[in-house]
Order: C-alpha cells, then sequence, then structure tokens
C-alpha cells in the first residue's frame, strides 16, 4: 500500500519513512504542503499522513483540499493537542488524529485500521516512547538508566550516520561533563548487552553508528 507522508521536519520525516518501509509499506515524502499536494495529483495514494504545521500550505488546508478532490484516508500528525485542535481536524475531513509525540505501535494500528488491514503484525524491532522515556524491544520494556535511554535515544535519532565518540559525550553528557570518551565506549557495552549487538555497529578509526537490522 502507497502512503503520502508530508511531514516538515527531516529527521522526523525520515524515521517515519523508515518506520513504515520495514511494514511493506511504499512511502513517497513531501517537505511541506505545496509538495504534498503536488505529488497527490501526480500519483495515486491509499493514505495521507500530513503534519499541521507544515510550511507554504498547512496540513489542514492540504486535506481539505485532498478530501474534495478523491477519496482519501488522512491522518493528520501534530503537535497541537488541544480538543478545539482535534475538532477542527476532524470537521475538515480528516480520519483520524495523532497528537505528537505518539506512540509508534499506537501509529501503526491507526493506519492499519484507516486502511482496512484486519491484521496489522508489528515488525519494528524498537519503539521508543520519548514522552515517557521508555524503549520497548520486540514488545517487551527495557530497562535502562537515564543515562542509557539518552544514549541509545540520540543514536537512534542518527541512525545510519557514522558518530564520533566526542560527537555521542558531547550530545548525550554536555559541554560541562568530566567524563572521557571511554565512558561512551562503556555505555556502548552496556546498551549491546541490553539490546543485541546488530543494532550498534563500530565504524573503525571513527566510533559507532546505529542501525535497524534488515530482515
Amino acid at each position: 500500500m502507497r502512503i503520502l507522508l508530508g511531514e516538515d521536519e527531516d529527521k522526523m520525516r525520515e524515521l517515519l519513512r523508515k518506520f513504515f518501509e520495514m511494514e511493506g509499506y511504499e512511502v513517497f515524502e513531501a517537505s511541506d504542503g505545496e509538495a504534498a499536494l503536488e505529488k497527490f495529483y501526480d500519483e495515486k495514494f491509499d493514505l495521507a499522513i500530513l503534519d499541521w504545521m507544515m510550511p507554504k500550505m498547512n496540513g489542514l488546508e492540504v486535506a481539505q483540499i485532498m478530501k474534495r478532490e478523491r477519496n482519501i484516508k488522512i491522518l493528520m500528525l501534530t503537535a497541537k493537542n488541544m480538543p478545539e485542535d482535534e475538532v477542527d481536524a476532524l470537521m475538515a475531513g480528516v480520519d483520524d488524529y495523532l497528537a505528537k509525540p505518539f506512540h509508534a505501535n499506537v501509529l501503526l494500528i491507526r493506519v492499519a485500521k484507516l486502511l482496512g488491514v484486519i491484521r496489522q503484525d508489528i515488525k519494528q524491532p524498537l519503539v521508543f516512547i520519548p514522552n515517557e522515556k521508555r524503549v520497548l524491544l520486540h514488545n517487551s520494556e527495557l530497562t535502562l538508566t537515564k543515562k542509557e535511554y539518552e544514549m541509545l535515544y540520540y543514536l537512534y535519532q542518527n541512525q545510519g550516520l557514522p558518530l564520533t565518540r566526542e560527537q555521542i559525550l558531547l550530545s548525550v553528557w554536555g559541554l560541562d561533563n568530566e567524563n572521557d570518551e571511554r565512558t561512551v565506549d562503556s555505555f556502548i557495552r552496556i546498551l549491546r548487552d541490553k539490546i543485541g549487538k546488530e543494532f550498534i555497529q563500530t565504524v573503525y578509526g571513527i566510533g559507532y553508528r546505529f542501525e535497524l537490522p534488515k530482515e
């Protein structure tokens, strides 16, 4: 099934694209409202996932045009989480509404219901719940300290990118810390013990890289 993903935050859009592709969906990206509409007119989609606060044309405006033009399911993702915001979105024809931050499994289930999928097996091995600082590995909760969570989440947010020990140290512990790069190595060993070695790869001569294992 084909999903149009309209999201202006590059990192969020990339994470969502990889997330849905792992579930077997075909994903087309747009970084603003006008680009989302252009793709909508050029292609056929089963579902549009739109961020409300996109530049050039916001997600609500895009959703209203899409609904007038074609019968398409629309899921709104947004940081706007007041009851009146949800009412406005639903009145504009949006089929479902999910406020950020959201549980990744909830997003998958919402998408599956909108698409009429009777059963949706969630294949994503690692699921973050940022507002609660929790992580699920194969649907089982991990026991992590605050710093272990922060390091793992930082690696996950930068998946596919080689990160130096200094980058990790500064990003997780900040400028005013008394730790050295050996601290990073120690925490990497702990995380590998907890989640498995396949997620965090050593990049020789540089540092580490996070990758979701391919099936």
